[in-house]
């Protein structure tokens, strides 16, 4: 720092000026950064309600216009969980005691799965942070979709016409129900059908529970999902105990606290449905224990909108069973067997918390899709 000849001091770079042209080259920086993905069109895509404002291409639509629309969150909103790193079952219990966060306890949900006898189970708790698993089990990439609004799991084969996809959270939903997109396993992100995105790029949208592609190229195609079987929502004591050698699914350890912290079990204990569904059944008051959903499928009380069903696909035939109703039956046992498309199916079933395991009473797997009532008896 130097004197002016009126005696007052002038900055120069020798003299510490240094420091703040370095300081502004940080700034700078610091805005380019973070305006760049304005300049990029990686901003956030998609907002309110209005389908059209999330970058998809929406022709053809197979799907009932009044009933698609947005979530409020932009596409993309929730992160799909991609190869999660698993550990052996029986490694929860020192993993739990390892760690601050439990991975799961016994009476925890897990979504489990089996697929050429290998058994995966993914906590709901990381489930409602992702909505959407792209793994590979049993050698099949697979594609494990869970809907929180509606409370239902279905899990799909991810290789449409032998090429392998990865599927997202689009942000829309469909009857209050998840709508996902795809792209190409490995391509990355960006505006479908866009500049930002990779060729052969995601154009379709797919319904969770309609399970089909209901806009874009694959709609026009007339392009379906199959449902697999042996797929169910079971405590964790209850599906460790009918697969001993399963592994769980660990998710993102930057996610720790987002698993902890989200929970839809109020919004299930309510009438309230906050997105247009097509069909919606009449509201009546909800069930606020297992206990008194119990206590009401006993007295024959009839079913609410947010009731626990599992819906059984056999033999060209659907049947849906109340959780709180099947576990009245048992009446002491684990067990119901009920018939659907001529075959017997058995249920495992748990009271507290409600769940319904299904396997063939020949010990074969079936499709059994768990969900809410109103979902179930939503016009798809």
């Amino acid at each position: 720092m130097n004197a002016r000849p009126d005696g007052h001091p002038t900055l120069t770079l020798r003299g510490g000026g240094w420091v703040l042209v370095a300081m502004a080259v940080v700034i700078g920086a610091f805005l380019l950064w973070a305006t760049s993905g304005v300049f990029m069109a990686e901003r956030p895509v998609g907002r309110g309600s209005d389908p059209s404002t999330y970058g998809f291409v929406l022709e053809p639509m197979l799907a009932d216009r009044a009933y698609l629309v947005g979530s409020g969150n932009p596409r993309d909103f929730l992160v799909s969980l991609d190869r999660p790193d698993t550990i052996r079952g029986a490694e929860v219990l020192r993993w739990n005691a390892e760690h601050r966060r439990k991975l799961v306890v016994p009476t925890d949900r897990v979504a489990g799965i089996v697929v050429n006898g290998e058994a995966r189970a993914y906590p709901l708790s990381i489930l409602n942070a992702h909505e959407v698993v792209n793994d590979v089990v049993g050698g099949v990439p697979v594609v494990i979709t869970f809907s929180p609004l509606t409370d239902s799991l279905v899990a799909f084969d991810r290789r449409i016409d032998g090429t392998e996809r990865t599927f997202h959270v689009s942000g829309l939903l469909l009857n209050s129900n998840l709508v996902m997109y795809d792209r190409p396993a490995g391509a990355s992100g960006g505006v479908p059908g866009g500049a930002a995105e990779g060729a052969g790029a995601a154009t379709s949208l797919w319904s969770q529970l309609g399970m089909r592609a209901i806009a874009g190229a694959e709609a026009a195609r007339g392009t379906r999902l199959e449902p697999l079987p042996d797929v169910n929502i079971a405590s964790w004591q209850m599906w460790l105990a009918a697969w001993p050698d399963t592994t769980v699914a660990l998710g993102t350890p930057a996610m720790a606290s987002r698993y902890k912290e989200l929970s839809y079990a109020r919004y299930c204990l309510t009438p309230r449905v906050d997105f247009p569904v097509d069909g919606l059944v009449d509201t009546a008051p909800e069930p606020q224990t297992a206990a008194a959903a119990l206590e009401a499928a006993a007295a024959g009380a009839p079913r609410t909108r947010k009731t626990a069903v599992i819906e059984i696909r056999e033999g060209g035939e659907r049947a849906a069973f109340s959780l709180a109703e099947l576990a009245a039956r048992a009446a002491g046992t684990d067990r119901v067997t009920v018939t659907v498309g001529g075959r017997d199916i058995e249920l495992r079933v748990q009271a507290v918390p409600l769940a319904a395991m299904a396997r063939g009473a020949d010990g074969r797997p079936v499709v059994a899709v768990p969900m809410l009532w109103f979902a179930n008896a939503a016009r798809w």
